[in-house]
């Protein structure tokens, strides 16, 4: 779907009070098109409406309609400027951005720099497992190991007693 007709579907939405699918839609969309700072500014205003001013900052970082707070809310929300970098998804050139929003740019990069490497994501949501005790599957194994164990050693006597029969 071409972005004219997507962003005429999200007006609509708007329109109709439904932001989530309106949330929805520019995200997919951005997807697709990482750099585009209308979908972006567009996504920051529906988050703003909706009162995210997290993700209202997220988006809108590199927009020049972006307000201060949303801007403190999003760093807020995430302190490390590694972090902050990889969530924005801006793979474009920043020499096509406004100066005021290109030094917004170089200066959460020089940022980062300035905190060290950035850490490492392991790829995984789940906590770690606890660190102490036995754990139900763990107990849930060894009782089962136990039963069967167990169920093997009548078998094997019931077989030898009709051996000996």
């Amino acid at each position: 779907m071409a972005k004219a007709d997507v962003l005429a579907r999200v007006r609509a939405d708007l329109a109709a009070g439904h932001t989530h699918v309106a949330i929805q839609r520019l995200r997919t969309l951005l997807a697709t098109l990482p750099d585009d700072l209308e979908i972006r500014s567009l996504l920051a205003g529906v988050y703003r409406q909706t009162g995210n001013p997290v993700e209202a900052g997220r988006w809108g970082f590199l927009t020049e309609d972006v307000r201060a707070d949303e801007l403190a809310a999003y760093a807020k929300a995430n302190p490390d400027p590694w972090q902050r970098l990889r969530l924005l998804h801006f793979t474009g050139d920043p020499t096509g951005l406004s100066s005021e929003v290109s030094e917004r740019l170089i200066q959460l990069a020089d940022e980062a720099q300035r905190s060290g490497p950035p850490t490492r994501w392991g790829g995984d949501y789940r906590p770690p497992p606890p660190s102490h005790g036995v754990t139900w599957p763990c107990l849930f194994t060894i009782i089962a190991l136990v039963l069967v164990t167990a169920m093997a050693g009548v078998g094997v006597i019931k077989l030898i007693g009709w051996i000996v029969d």
